[in-house]
């Protein structure tokens, strides 16, 4: 029974950070081969001319005054038509000099509105019912959107399949924090498997902080439930396509310090977990079975990776106790191993140091323990309302 239940954890292990990905290769070469045409890639024939889309921005912002002029001069800076383009941000309650500092903008590009705590996605709410352009952007007031962000997303839109648009967010650290740029491995698998997916159609996930979609395929958000997760799941409910665009980029620093990483982590497991679940039918294999696929293995079961870590630590490790031979040896080797540098890597991090590869593992292990306490706080039924930076 303990080897099954290795056997078992160890091939789901293997599948969420590496076997999925290669399913998913394997899969975008047969469907080229086939003359498959990729999602939200219509040739010129099929695209008439059309006037670029108007564009509104929602900046929903809480205590942003060391960022918010900045932001918005990147926003307006970009490369796109200016009576196209407009800024929305909507401040809930702020109790510093961000609402000031928007209206002291002499650009009636942007406007602000103002409330009282509602929480993000209660704010959201109340903002979009004053939009009224082709496509709402959202994003965040630390990221900096390239110059031609908007014109990578306006391209992608001419498709009228495609209702959402995610863009490639790119991540910069200091070099001397190994725990942080360790994470960069984990955000290129992620890129990876966004554009594989995007490719054959199955993609149901974006980036909060830079992703756009069509004004009249937004709904009414969930306040517990994060823009990110649920926007993209009522899109593909509604029959469209969301893509992934790699060339429409914004830029991001990740949250320094490892106190830091484990609550943004366990913030976003919580949120998402709960979101996802609550469009059930796109996880049913019967009514949707590629977005079901993608979804399980993108999402659900990465968050229960370390439940089928902690199986195969054990597992492996009742066997080589109870059965010590070579196989019982080398089936723990891996695991063993894993926790050992991500405990050299830890005390590395505590110390300010560095120790090649530590850093990896023990980046690798943060993000499931915030997995496992963000699964477990949204099964006990916790919500989240408030801002990050509240």
């Amino acid at each position: 029974m303990a080897w099954i239940a290795l056997a078992v954890s160890t091939a789901a292990l293997y599948w969420i950070y590496d076997g999925y990905a290669r399913f998913l290769s394997l899969c975008v070469s047969v469907h080229r081969l086939s003359g498959g045409q990729g999602a939200g890639l219509s040739s010129e024939a099929d695209i008439e001319a059309a006037a670029l889309p108007d564009m509104t921005v929602l900046l929903t912002v809480h205590n942003e005054q060391d960022v918010i002029l900045k932001r918005i001069a990147n926003l307006l800076e970009c490369d796109y038509p200016a009576d196209r383009l407009s800024v929305l941000v909507a401040s809930d309650g702020s109790t510093d000099q961000t609402s000031d500092l928007v209206r002291s903008i002499k650009d009636n590009r942007v406007r602000l509105i103002e409330t009282p705590g509602l929480g993000k996605t209660g704010t959201q709410n109340l903002a979009l019912k004053k939009v009224n352009s082709d496509i709402v952007v959202f994003t965040d007031a630390d990221i900096v959107f390239d110059h031609q962000f908007f014109n990578r997303i306006a391209e992608r839109f001419r498709d009228e399949r495609v209702g959402a648009v995610d863009g490639r967010l790119l991540y910069s650290a200091s070099a001397s924090d190994s725990t942080i740029n360790s994470q960069g491995f984990y955000w290129n698998y992620e890129m990876k498997v966004r554009r594989l997916e995007s490719q054959l159609g199955w993609l149901a996930v974006v980036a909060g902080a830079s992703f756009a979609v069509r004004r009249e395929l937004l709904q009414p958000m969930e306040s517990s439930i994060g823009e990110d997760c649920i926007v993209p799941l009522d899109v593909v409910k509604q029959g469209y396509l969301v893509v992934h665009e790699p060339s429409a980029i914004a830029y991001n620093e990740f949250e320094e310090g490892v106190g830091l990483t484990l609550r943004r982590r366990i913030r976003q497991t919580l949120r998402n977990w709960q979101g996802t679940w609550s469009r059930p039918e796109l996880l049913n294999p019967f009514r949707h079975p590629f977005y079901a696929l993608a979804l399980w293995s993108h999402k659900l079961l990465r968050w229960l990776s370390p439940v089928f870590l902690l199986v195969a630590l054990v597992t492996s490790c009742w066997l080589l106790v109870t059965v010590p031979n070579v196989f019982s040896l080398v089936a723990a080797a891996p695991f063993l191993a894993l926790f050992g540098m991500a405990g050299l890597g830890w005390v590395a991090t505590s110390f300010g140091r560095r120790i090649p590869g530590t850093g990896v593992a023990f980046s690798f292990l943060l993000a499931n323990t915030a997995f496992l306490v963000g699964v477990v706080r949204a099964t006990f039924g916790s919500r989240i309302h408030a801002y990050r930076n509240a």
